[in-house]
């Protein structure tokens, strides 16, 4: 590379080209040599740009400076809406990096309508550090003529016992902003009139814009607003000392009570809810307890006199906070408020039934070691059913009420985790007072504390434990606000330095998944719920269903077989679209043989009467032979049609994903062959594949296939269309009657044509074998 570079400076594109060109071929070299020839693309070409890219990203995932000159590559192609997706998704993970989150703005202020942009921009604010970035979204405020012209950004510093920020009128950058104070019933006028650096960097006054108010008693609320009456971003300000955590106390332990604590803020309906499930659970519950319920300053009046009624009936106690503390240091004050008892984290949105209290109690301390125990639930990251770290939606009541029953029944023995999750976390005083409490100093506003808590807490030795005998429900976000993400990223970054094994180790957990047969065991005993949708299904249907065989899932079918290949055996997967919560049980044959053939009896019983596949999808023997035993019929299913261009294009006139399936020998081969037959004057339009398998990586070694790199936050045909695939190809004349192609199809929305083989054998035997891509007749290419 370093020859390369003296050429480039050189002006000398040719040599610097073909150093580039060996630089590819050498492991060590290829991704930075990959990023060269995505910047040289990027000005004329950004699809071929997002394909040199996109490979760099796969296998550097940490370079923030490629992540961003992808994003560019977006939006060259005028995809601000995918840019802001990718760019979002990456900027999780590497929420520092300025040229990243300079390239996400631009994005974001294109793809964003004007309200929605000026609300990222205002979650954001706070904690903008870097100039050229503060100055890029103050000038898109200042363009929103028909909203407040003034912003700004309080914080208190208790080491400084001191208010500071800034605050600027963007209609008048030259006049100091005036603002007034309130605290302990006293009004103050000020003015933003101290130098601020952040401000001076960014192009602003270097005389004035900075706020630094001495505060030298704790103060519970200072509030800082505009003279106009809009507050400033952080405004009200606690300004009171660091949470400094009790005393450990002796003769704690199980024998103590419990404080369930529901921190509250929003959702009048949802916490009623969550309070009144608690209540009503409590005579069920031999543990004593108590239900503290902290008001973190709700904006919401119904819910603060609704709180007040519930504590005036003695059904709840209630700590009402006067300005919001966040979750961090709302849990902090109400773990301390009791110093010898347990404490549960029960969030405002969930809902319990049952001896739920007895049942997490006792799988805490089930051994002297453990520190928390989560339950089972719908939307709780590891311990989410019926699948793991996927939210599902909140289930009826009744539907709750039975899966804890059956949950409870069942009693499946607890699983150690990695960390707990804070819907519901029952915590030991013991683990506490050992770890301390939460981290309030450096994670921002909440979101990943309690990870960060339980990986303190196993560094110490404590384990953490999953109740698979407990099913609390969780309403949940369906999607993160744009605040949430901004905090979660933060607090990532944090704990990647803190715990650097952390992410791998949860990663592992995941694949290993020791949850799954509790998670199955609960799916298995739905099964009469399973069986009572069908019949329903069948009854809408007005006629019996099929149960489709294949080897992947699908929401599209009420019923499905799927099976891949096991450590213990084949396993097959029974799953049925029903809501909300998906059934999905797993078998594994031989073992489950019985199991199975019961199940199978079961739905032929209740309408279904044959197994529909398509013709090439091979069925296990152990599989056809309960097939055959319950003499269940297996019929082909009808390939579906697929679109083609209705041309007649060389291969090489337009970029081509392979379709085939190139675990067959034979059509690998035809590949190989075909890939060497092509020269350096295919120029930018060589075939790619997807995937990471022996025989794509055979291909790949050709030099005349490229990858097709799938990025995080991006489906199939949106990287395809990136980077200018425009058709599937394949060698496979029997493609009509596969359904390997009929999925390639669907999933990367693209036209298939069939390739004939022989054409290009027959052209230019020779060694250097130029495809003439001005023939075209060599091509032979059918129209599917």
């Amino acid at each position: 590379m370093d020859i390369f570079h003296r050429h480039r400076e050189a002006q000398e594109p040719e040599l610097a080209d073909a150093m580039l060109e060996l630089a590819l071929q050498t492991p060590e070299y290829r991704p930075e040599a990959l990023i060269w020839k995505g910047i040289d693309a990027l000005p004329n070409d950004p699809k071929l740009a997002f394909i040199y890219l996109s490979n760099v990203a796969h296998a550097l995932p940490d370079r923030a400076d490629v992540h961003a000159l992808l994003g560019r590559s977006m939006l060259a192609q005028g995809r601000p809406d995918l840019a802001t997706r990718y760019l979002s998704a990456v900027w999780q993970k590497l929420p520092n990096d300025p040229s990243l989150r300079m390239i996400l703005w631009q994005a974001r202020s294109q793809s964003a309508n004007p309200a929605e942009l000026r609300r990222m921009i205002l979650a954001h604010l706070p904690d903008i550090t870097a100039p050229n970035e503060l100055n890029f979204v103050l000038k898109i405020l200042a363009a929103h003529t028909d909203a407040p012209g003034t912003v700004g950004v309080v914080r208190y510093l208790p080491e400084e016992k001191e208010i500071q920020g800034w605050a600027v009128d963007l209609r008048n950058v030259h006049a100091p902003a005036a603002l007034v104070l309130e605290a302990n019933a006293s009004t103050l006028s000020v003015v933003a009139n101290v130098a601020h650096p952040l401000l001076t960097a960014a192009g602003l006054p270097a005389t004035h814009g900075g706020i630094r108010i001495k505060v030298p008693n704790p103060t519970l609320a200072v509030t800082v607003r505009f003279a106009t009456g809009l507050p400033l971003l952080g405004s009200p300000v606690s300004a009171m000392p660091t949470f400094a955590p009790p005393p450990p106390l002796p003769d704690v332990g199980k024998h103590q009570p419990v404080d369930v604590l529901i921190p509250v803020y929003d959702g009048l309906e949802e916490t009623l809810e969550c309070i009144n499930s608690a209540i009503a659970a409590r005579k069920l519950n031999r543990t004593p307890h108590r239900l503290v319920v902290v008001d973190d300053a709700t904006p919401v009046p119904a819910l603060r006199k609704a709180l007040k009624v519930l504590a005036s009936k003695g059904k709840i106690t209630l700590v009402q906070q006067p300005v919001n503390l966040g979750f961090i240091r709302t849990m902090n004050r109400a773990m301390a408020l009791s110093p010898r008892q347990d404490v549960v984290w029960l969030n405002a949105d969930t809902r319990v039934h049952g001896n739920w209290l007895d049942r997490l109690r006792d799988t805490a301390y089930g051994s002297d070691d453990i520190a928390s125990a989560t339950p089972f639930t719908n939307n709780g990251e590891l311990m989410s059913f019926p699948t793991s770290r996927v939210s599902s939606p909140m289930p009826t009541a009744e539907e709750q009420a039975e899966l804890d029953r059956l949950a409870n029944d069942i009693a499946s023995p607890a699983v150690e985790l990695e960390t707990g999750c804070g819907f519901c976390l029952y915590i030991k005083r013991a683990a506490l007072d050992a770890v301390g409490y939460l981290d309030e100093v450096h994670l921002s506003r909440g979101y990943g504390e309690e990870t960060d808590w339980c990986l303190r807490a196993r560094r110490l030795g404590w384990r953490h434990m999953g109740a698979t005998h407990v099913f609390v429900a969780h309403k949940g976000g369906v999607s993160f606000k744009e605040e949430k993400m901004l905090r979660v990223a933060y607090n990532n970054a944090i704990l990647r330095k803190r715990f650097p094994t952390a992410e791998a180790d949860y990663e592992a957990f995941c694949k290993r998944d020791p949850l799954q047969p509790a998670r199955n065991a609960l799916q298995g005993a739905r099964l009469g719920k399973l069986l009572k949708w069908f019949k329903s299904e069948v009854t809408l249907a007005g006629a019996s269903i099929p149960l489709y065989l294949q080897h992947e899932s699908s929401d599209d079918l009420p019923l499905t077989f799927s099976y891949h290949q096991g450590d213990a055996g084949i396993v097959v997967t029974l799953e049925a679209a029903t809501y909300p919560l998906k059934t999905s049980i797993d078998y594994t044959l031989p073992r489950d043989n019985e199991t199975l053939l019961h199940t199978l009896a079961l739905l032929i019983d209740n309408g279904a009467d044959r197994i529909l596949r398509s013709k090439r999808e091979h069925i296990p023997e152990e599989l056809q032979q309960l097939f055959t035993a319950l003499r269940l019929d297996v019929s082909d299913e009808a390939a579906a049609s697929i679109d083609s261009a209705d041309c007649m294009t060389h291969l090489l006139d337009q970029r081509a994903i392979i379709a085939d399936d190139l675990s067959r020998p034979d059509l690998l081969h035809k590949w190989l062959d075909l890939a060497r037959k092509l020269s350096k004057n295919s120029g930018t339009h060589f075939p790619c594949i997807e995937g990471d398998t022996p025989a794509a990586r055979s291909l790949r070694t050709t030099g005349k296939v490229r990858d097709m790199v799938i990025l995080n936050g991006l489906d199939h045909a949106q990287c395809a269309a990136l980077s200018g695939y425009e058709k599937l190809v394949s060698l496979n004349p029997g493609w009509t009657a596969d359904a390997h192609y009929q999925r390639m199809a669907a999933l990367y929305d693209l036209p298939l044509h069939m390739l004939d083989h022989d054409s290009f054998t027959e052209a230019n035997p020779h060694a250097s074998a130029h495809l003439d891509t001005s023939r075209k007749e060599a091509s032979s290419l059918t129209e599917l």
